[in-house]
């Protein structure tokens, strides 16, 4: 073996003795240094999720509470209606129309609620209801509704044809007036009502005599009926 032979082979060696020295060293440091290290960084991690997890909602403001109507009447004939709700974290129950309090209920276990409450004045009322927590430090309001009390029968007058008629004319045509927004049916079929309340309806006659029965109802379930008569002979 020559002299640049024996060099390249003790350069060769050295290196082999620095790198087996090196990656001795760096699996020493895992696994000694490195896992504790990475064992006590995954113990830190682990317990400040736990404590952020286990942080208890201590006051009343940290809680999220909510009341909701999905049940109440756009227009009555009634002075008590029923208002149904919903509520979460949430137990004392108030109700109130035109600003006054009418009811007060405080729910054990459920989170609904379907109460009858009354007193509402004749026309517009707003009606709202209010809930708390049991210890009166979380309010909410829910939405205010618009309810109409109207507990009088529709107006119904028939102007044409009197009772009684007598006719040889096969058709006739029932006219009459009603109040705004209601509806008519005449021999229950529905009729037309324009926007003063007045109404029309063409009715074909058999011989004999003919009863024809006119039903007006508003929004708020009142009803008025009148029948009359009117007999058809052919000539």
């Amino acid at each position: 073996m020559s002299r640049l032979e024996r060099h390249q082979k003790n350069q060769l060696t050295a290196k082999i003795v620095v790198f087996s020295v090196i990656l001795l060293i760096v699996v020493y440091f895992v696994l000694t240094i490195g896992f504790k290290l990475l064992f006590s960084m995954s113990l830190f991690i682990a317990g400040m999720t736990n404590k952020t997890g286990s942080v208890p909602l201590t006051k009343t403001s940290d809680i999220v509470g909510s009341v909701d109507v999905n049940s109440i009447p756009v227009a009555t004939n009634s002075a008590t209606i029923t208002v149904g709700g919903s509520v979460m974290n949430l137990n004392k129950i108030e109700f109130y129309i035109n600003d006054v309090k009418v009811k007060s209920v405080t729910l054990d276990a459920s989170d609904s609620f379907n109460e009858d409450i009354g007193n509402l004045q004749k026309g517009d009322n707003s009606v709202y209801v209010k809930a708390f927590s049991s210890d009166g430090q979380l309010q909410k309001h829910s939405k205010t509704f618009d309810v109409f009390y109207k507990p009088d029968k529709p107006k119904l007058d028939i102007s044409q044809p009197a009772d009684k008629t007598k006719t040889d004319n096969p058709d006739i045509v029932v006219h009459g007036t009603t109040d705004k927004e209601t509806f008519v049916k005449i021999n229950d079929s529905p009729a037309v009502v324009d926007a003063n309340g007045t109404f029309d309806m063409d009715i074909q006659l058999k011989e004999g005599d003919n009863p024809i029965t006119v039903t007006a109802t508003d929004d708020a379930g009142n009803t008025e009926t009148k029948t009359l008569t009117v007999t058809y002979q052919k000539d």
